[in-house]
């Protein structure tokens, strides 16, 4: 193997881990920032989607 195939592929792998990195930073600061503008108990990431299915057909059926 070449030196330059080896650099490359070291430098391929920092690259990606780099990236994960990052993309665990932004995952942990937006739940931080969700965390820090909740209003009592309510998440984002916590709700209740069938939930809230049903509270808009009993809106689309009282209309």
């Amino acid at each position: 193997m070449s030196l330059y195939t080896i650099v490359f592929i070291l430098v391929t792998i920092l690259i990606l881990i780099g990236l994960a990195l990052f993309g665990l930073f932004i995952s942990k600061l937006d739940k931080w920032i969700d965390r820090k503008e909740r209003l009592g108990k309510q998440s984002i990431y916590k709700e209740k989607l069938p939930n809230k299915n049903n509270e808009a057909s009993k809106e689309t059926n009282s209309t």
